[in-house]
């Protein structure tokens, strides 16, 4: 019973946390950067990750489609980091460049094999790829096994396309 206990506290905690990551209000109130700093800095103490953080040169302009897109990328593949990298450090970049804001997540951890990850296509690859085509975004992966992973996302900052309901 004990055991039972402990399984659904654990579980209540998950869905707690995932409510959190579904919408961030810090997004709104904090920018682009600052909620994304803030749950670099939560999810690294959740799940005991060094997270490094840097941003530069985001405009304010970013429009809130984007801003969610690339939050959503960010999660996603801060979790993939954690559950199948195997390192304790991780580097995140984000940075305006020209008319592109950019978007990286670095480990050099497991990485893995790229062809057979485009033939069993988890779910979360896909996820990230179809929201940031809705934002005319692109998405890029280098990985090599036991030669660590990187994630590069790129999206023009004169999308203008309204799909937050699309990429929410």
């Amino acid at each position: 019973m004990g055991e039972f206990q402990r399984q659904v506290s654990e579980m209540a905690a998950d869905i707690q946390s995932l409510s959190h990551e579904l919408h961030s209000a810090k997004l709104q109130y904090l920018g682009i950067a600052g909620a994304m700093r803030g749950f670099c800095r939560e999810f690294g103490e959740q799940q005991k990750l060094g997270i490094d953080f840097q941003s530069l040169d985001i405009p304010s302009s970013v429009s809130p489609d984007t801003a969610l897109c690339f939050f959503r990328v960010l999660q996603e593949a801060l979790h993939n980091a954690a559950k199948h990298s195997g390192v304790q450090h991780i580097e995140v970049r984000l940075w305006a460049a020209l008319d592109e804001i950019h978007l990286t997540v670095v480990d050099s951890g497991a990485g893995f094999d790229r062809e057979a990850a485009t033939e069993r296509r988890g779910l979360g690859l896909i996820s990230m790829e179809e929201r940031l085509k809705l934002v005319k975004g692109t998405l890029s992966i280098d990985s090599q096994p036991k030669r660590g992973t990187t994630i590069h996302a790129r999206v023009p900052l004169s999308s203008g396309i309204d799909s937050m309901r699309a990429t929410g």
